[in-house]
């Protein structure tokens, strides 16, 4: 974790192992600098300055290197070790003398706060019982303080800690600083000193290597290069084996940088980026260290604060304090509780979900990165979705040093299920969770899980019981939640569970153990997931009363999933197993009506698939259990008609969804009832379901099947009830009522005349009253009450149908059509006259809104109903008025029609141009100014800000994405459509007419400039060939990356995707060669960087011999220059580049490895060796002369997440890498996997099995050896 957002991450086992008296500092001149003491270069010139050698004397040569460091800033190799410099000095002027006169200077009376860092270090390092606990290579004694009550070691007078004794105190390892004046000063300076101490007699060797043993050691004020790091670490770590997390190194510098010093010496570095912030961390640390659990105190207060409020390094202090037992009990205990939103945070899968977006226009863009993560989490560097991703860090799960309760590790005598011991730190955690459930937020987490821990559902379950003021609507959601969360079966494959009872049943038969596995699987379950859009990685805001159950999650009822495959029912069964499915409809009405059926429409099939049916009608698999339901009903009618009546007569018509449609369709079969019993069975449905629009077929279908059996005074009162209409429905205003309830009676019995059912005298004339009474009717209207749609269930669908407002006068038009748009007769369905309207008389429509902008009236929405929807067959003169209208829009509309006008340019002005040219580019212009006029806010872009509570993540808009987001970008692409329908030759030029209007784009205010020239730069490659010279003078100058528009300019050109052309590489190759750092700088994300990358990469190898390719040196250079994480990515192109033919790893890849990836330590990190060995998965019979390339970049990755999928796999017909090289796969093993214990690749043990299998001869070989025991251990 930080302490504060720029200093160095310092690891979670080395705070805590402080907090427990386990670590101690080892220091050297870096920690006395501030007090104004020499480091060891200053202190080695303040000694040669005293005794002033010869400018040609072996003194002086040997120390000009430092000294030309140190005034150009530049590090140099080639210097000699100080420690040897000492040594000359001692020679030439003698021991004493020097080592006196280095007394003499560390006895100057410092200056600034004298020992305040070294105060610093004693409250960190200290024991147990608070005692500092400090060793130091310096000499000065500026870690006593004035008081000097600690116990000071000087050598070689060090505690014996093999044999326990205490380390507390201040033990100086080089020496003690003594009076000036006296006889003897032995210290550790020159190079014998340092061969005296830690190799022929090796005191300090073995003291170091018992504090190692017993410790925890944090080298501070230090470099990788320093005498004493020299001499002790080299033979510390002289076989690579040491534990590197018991060795840390504070070093100034970028993180890569730094590993790569530090790790070949078997110390852990932590970076930091200037010494300013690394004070300032220790401070804080300081202050932490004083009292812990106060420390964890204030952090544990923040959390009552949104987590999207704090910094990346706040909430990853959060998480530190969370991974321990401590922290969790007090998260747990804290009063007020925690924001729920937390759970964003503690959740790795969560908090490192891809950035989304909302629909529409303005739409919000979330990122969870941004929202939720920590400062220390990864990103993934390849775009490869088959690669395993980076595993950032879940505080959800077991993590070492959370215990193992060894109850939970049993094979008889079970738990009983919510009762599982379980960490304590997790048992904390699932206490919060229980206290936290007034919040939606954590009900949107669980739905997201797959499962949860038995011992959370208990506890969630518990408290809801308990909760007295919970919201009804919270009990009921989460009653909903937990109950999908408890079916087992919602974390099984539902295929197989239908596969393996059809196989049990072939094998068994029906019996009475069948039958009852058949009443399990049929039971309904409710499934609940993730929910789609921006819910998916947004959590809800809002609270229970008004949270969208949609925003939650996806509630689906599942019933009978057959997967298209039919289970024979014999004749016997038949009656046991159409119980068991009748009697589960009930449980299925009652769980649709408890997700709210209107919400999440569950479409059920028709009884009557194969009549009056237009289109494909889609079922969900759930609904076609009644599909089967009704083939068994049908198939009881017929061998049991008694019992199928009697099934029947129980069934309740007042239920819409199941029962009510299926008594409809039973009350048809003349075998089970007479007509006079159906007619006044009929009869006594209530009006509401009589005049359900979901059970329309079922019923007029019955009636016009045995409407010639009825009697005639069932007929006449069927009728008349028809003809009465409906009753009024809550959602249905007074006015519209007598209305709805005609056109709903004339529907019905219009469409029983239309099929041949005799009516009286009277209601004929009724009918034709009512019909009478409505201008508008047509016969469409009764004659498909009855016809099944191809159904899209839970899509809300446009009706443009115009006949409302077709007739009306032109003056009334937009009035009226503003009424009709609002009303919604049955649901889903989105009324829209006013575009029937554009479509079907453009005419009219176009004169109603001529007349209502006279009057001052401009409707934005009918207007870009108009612009989106006008015809394209109709007449000139139509299309001319159109047109000249749109041309004399005021500047106002324009502006709020931005969008559309932009998106309809796109698509239409070649059209335009090439019906009236002079109107075409007249309206363009008009279109243009208009949205000009409305300044910066005009030209921006729809893609929203990333906002974290109303705070923009800033990240740049002067990008593509944007541009083709905004007007002025949408106007831009508008030319150069015009343009590329022409087949134009090299040099045929842009024509003027539209370079000046892309040269206007490029003036316009806010961010419309930036999007022009994104979209221009974006066919750099084409216009340099078109047009050279505009593109010369025009384009290419914006590539300068100290022109203002050079962000936007790069950023389309790179979107292209295409390297670019000969001529144009040839005149922009110096900007490509600064590319890195410099795009790195932009905020846009990591994808154009690595497609920048990819251009070098592919002019260095596939253009090496051009004048414009890369050698040797540039490529180095432009891969030191680039990110870690581009550099990485660059691998994974490498990858892509040996795959594509089958000699390219040895022409292609192998020499840029070989000859250009540059060699420095730096470069050798874990990162980079993940990204190196899902090279060499690729690589497949190239593996052993790829590997012999790349072995020496690789480091022991301390992590799991790396995959050695094809080590183990077949691909493309291929034998898996280790099969076909086991000793080169065991070598790569060995060399990427560390000497500690510790998380190792999941794929080892599989790896190491093929190995024996393959070559059992290696089984003997150290290396398997090894291996094999870091197996067993772990």
């Amino acid at each position: 974790m930080r302490f504060h957002a720029d200093g160095p991450i310092i690891p979670d086992i080395l705070l805590n192992r402080c907090d427990e008296g386990r670590v101690v500092f080892l220091c050297g001149a870096g920690v006395s600098v501030p007090s104004n003491m020499p480091d060891f270069v200053k202190l080695t010139e303040c000694v040669i300055n005293f005794f002033d050698p010869s400018a040609d004397s072996e003194i002086r040569i040997a120390f000009q290197p430092w000294l030309d460091e140190k005034q150009k800033g530049n590090e140099s190799s080639l210097k000699t070790p100080l420690d040897q410099i000492f040594n000359l000095l001692h020679m030439e002027y003698g021991k004493h003398e020097v080592n006196q006169l280095v007394a003499r200077r560390l006895s100057a009376k410092p200056s600034g706060k004298i020992g305040h860092e070294h105060g610093l270090i004693k409250r960190i390092s200290k024991s147990a019982k608070g005692i500092p606990q400090i060793v130091t290579t310096n000499f000065d004694r500026l870690f006593e303080g004035r008081d000097q009550e600690e116990h000071t070691y000087e050598p070689p007078a060090f505690p014996d800690l093999g044999y326990g004794s205490s380390i507390e105190g201040i033990t100086y390892l080089h020496g003690k600083l003594q009076d000036p004046d006296s006889e003897s000063h032995p210290y550790v300076l020159s190079s014998a000193d340092f061969g005296r101490a830690y190799l022929s007699e090796g005191w300090a060797t073995k003291f170091i290597r018992d504090l190692l043993g017993r410790y925890t050691v944090v080298l501070l004020g230090y470099k990788a290069e320093d005498p004493p790091i020299k001499y002790l670490l080299q033979g510390l770590n002289h076989d690579g084996k040491y534990d590197r997390s018991r060795l840390y190194a504070f070093d100034k510098g970028p993180p890569e940088e730094i590993e790569a010093k530090w790790h070949d010496l078997g110390v852990t570095a932590i970076a930091f980026p200037d010494f300013p912030k690394l004070w300032e961390s220790i401070q804080a640390w300081a202050e932490r260290a004083d009292d812990p659990r106060k420390w964890r105190e204030s952090v544990i207060a923040k959390t009552q604060q949104d987590p999207k409020d704090l910094a990346a390094h706040e909430r990853g202090q959060v998480a530190h304090v969370l991974r321990t037992v401590q922290g969790a009990k007090l998260f747990s205990q804290a009063d007020p509780a925690a924001n729920p939103e937390w759970v964003c945070v503690m959740d790795a899968m969560v908090r490192s979900a891809e950035q989304v977006e909302g629909y529409g226009e303005d739409t919000e863009v979330f990122d969870p990165r941004a929202a939720y993560g920590l400062d220390d989490d990864l990103e993934d560097f390849s775009d490869d979705k088959n690669k395993s991703p980076v595993n950032n860090d879940d505080l959800l799960i077991w993590r070492e040093g959370d215990g193992n309760p060894h109850d939970f590790h049993r094979i008889g005598g079970r738990r009983p299920e919510g009762f599982e011991p379980l960490s304590a730190r997790l048992g904390h955690l699932i206490t919060w969770f229980a206290k936290s459930i007034h919040s939606p937020v954590l009900a949107w987490w669980v739905i997201r899980q797959t499962g949860i821990h038995p011992r959370l559902l208990r506890e969630l379950g518990g408290e809801i019981e308990r909760s007295k003021n919970l919201h009804s609507r919270a009990r009921h959601i989460w009653n909903l939640i937990l109950e999908a969360q408890r079916d087992p079966r919602n974390r099984a494959h539902q295929d197989r569970n239908w596969f393996d009872f059809k196989n049990k049943v072939a094998s068994e038969g029906w019996t009475s153990h069948v039958l009852r596995d058949f009443r399990k699987f049929a039971t309904p379950r409710l499934d609940v997931k993730a929910p789609y859009g921006l819910s998916k990685a947004k959590p809800p805001q809002d609270d229970w009363q008004h949270v969208d159950l949609g925003g939650l999650g996806q509630f689906e009822v599942k019933f009978l999933e057959r997967y298209n495959e039919d289970v024979e029912v014999p004749d016997e069964v038949l009656p046991e197993v159409f119980g068991i499915i009748e009697a589960q409809f009930r449980v299925v009405s009652g769980l649709l009506k408890d997700i709210d059926r209107d919400i999440y429409n569950f479409e059920l099939p028709t009884c009557y698939p194969d009549r009056d049916v237009e289109g494909e009608v889609h079922v969900e698999e759930s609904a076609q259990s009644v599909t089967w339901f009704i083939q068994l009903f049908d198939r009881m009618v017929a061998e049991y008609p008694e019992l199928a009546r009697a099934h029947v007569t129980t069934w309740p018509i007042a239920d819409p969804l199941f029962y009510g449609r299926l008594k409809l369709y039973a009350f048809n079969k003349v075998e089970l009832f007479e007509a006079d019993y159906v007619a006044e069975q009929v009869l006594c449905i209530q009006q509401e379901i009589f005049w359900d629009s979901d059970l329309v077929r079922e019923l007029v279908f019955l009636l016009i099947d045995r409407w010639h059996e009825f009697s005639i005074d069932h007929k006449s009162r069927l009728m008349k009830r028809i003809l009465e209409g409906p009753d009024k429905r809550s959602y249905w205003s007074d006015d519209e009522y007598p209305k709805l309830r005609d056109e709903s009676a004339a529907s019905y019995a219009r469409y029983i005349q239309l099929h041949g059912c005799e009516l009286t005298v009277d209601h004929t004339k009724k009918l034709a009253e009512l019909i009478e009474k409505l201008p508008e009717w047509r016969e469409s209207w009764a004659s498909s009450i009855a016809i099944k749609q191809g159904s899209s269930g839970g899509w809300v669908s446009t009706d443009e149908n115009p006949d409302e407002i077709l007739s009306l006068p032109v003056g009334e038009l937009v009035s009226k059509a503003k009424e009709a748009s609002k009303r919604d007769l049955f649901s889903l369905t989105d009324k829209r006259p006013f575009i029937g309207l554009v479509k079907s008389n453009p005419r009219k429509a176009l004169a109603a809104l001529t007349i209502s902008g006279k009057k001052g009236e401009f409707r934005e929405d009918f207007w870009s109903e108009m612009i989106n929807h006008f015809p394209e067959e109709v007449r000139p003169r139509l299309r001319l008025v159109f047109l000249r209208r749109l041309s004399r829009l005021p500047h106002s509309l324009i502006v709020e029609l931005r969008f559309t006008l932009g998106r309809w340019f796109e698509k239409n002005l070649n059209v335009i141009l090439k019906f009236d040219e002079a109107l075409g580019w007249a309206l363009y212009d008009h279109i243009v100014d208009g949205i000009m006029s409305g300044g910066a806010d005009a030209t921006g872009s729809s893609r929203g800000e990333v906002t974290l509570r109303g705070k923009v993540i800033q990240q740049s808009r002067r990008t593509y994405d944007h541009a083709i987001n905004g007007p002025i970008g949408m106007c831009t692409e508008a030319l150069f459509r015009v343009v590329t329908v022409e087949k134009l030759e090299a040099g045929s030029l842009i024509p003027g007419h539209i370079k000046s209007r892309v040269e206007r784009l490029f003036s316009a205010v806010g961010e419309g400039s930036d999007h022009a020239v994104s979209v221009t730069c974006r066919r750099l490659n084409w216009l340099m060939f078109i047009d050279p010279g505009w593109s010369n003078t025009q384009l290419i100058p914006m590539l300068n990356f100290q022109h203002p528009r050079s962000e936007a300019a790069w950023n389309g050109f790179l979107h292209s995707g295409n390297i670019p052309s000969p001529p144009l590489l040839e005149i922009i190759k110096p900007q490509l060669l600064g590319l890195f750092p410099k795009i790195e700088e932009f905020s846009w994300g990591g994808k154009l960087a690595n497609v920048a990358a990819r251009w070098l990469g592919w002019l260095r190898v596939f253009a090496w011999d051009k004048s414009y390719g890369l050698s040797c040196n540039e490529m180095r250079s432009i891969l030191r220059a680039m990110s870690e994480s581009t550099r990485n990515q660059f691998i994974f192109w490498l990858s892509q580049v040996g795959r594509h033919k089958e000699n390219d790893w040895n022409k292609h890849v192998l020499p840029l490895i070989e000859e250009d990836w540059p060699r420095e330590r730096r470069y050798r990190t874990m990162a980079a060796t993940e990204a190196w060995v899902n090279l060499l998965g690729e690589t497949g019979v190239n593996f052993p002369s790829v590997y012999e390339a790349v072995k020496k970049f690789l480091v022991p990755l301390e992590t799991n997440s790396h995959s050695l999928y094809r080590f183990i796999r077949e691909a493309a017909g291929e034998q898996p890498i280790t099969v076909l090289f086991p000793e080169k796969t065991l070598d790569l093993m060995n060399r990427i996997t560390p000497d500690t214990l510790g998380p190792l690749a999941y794929e080892l043990p599989k790896v190491l099995a093929l190995i024996s299998e393959t070559k059992p001869d290696l089984t003997s070989d150290p290396r398997y050896l090894r291996l094999i025991d870091l197996l067993e251990r772990t």
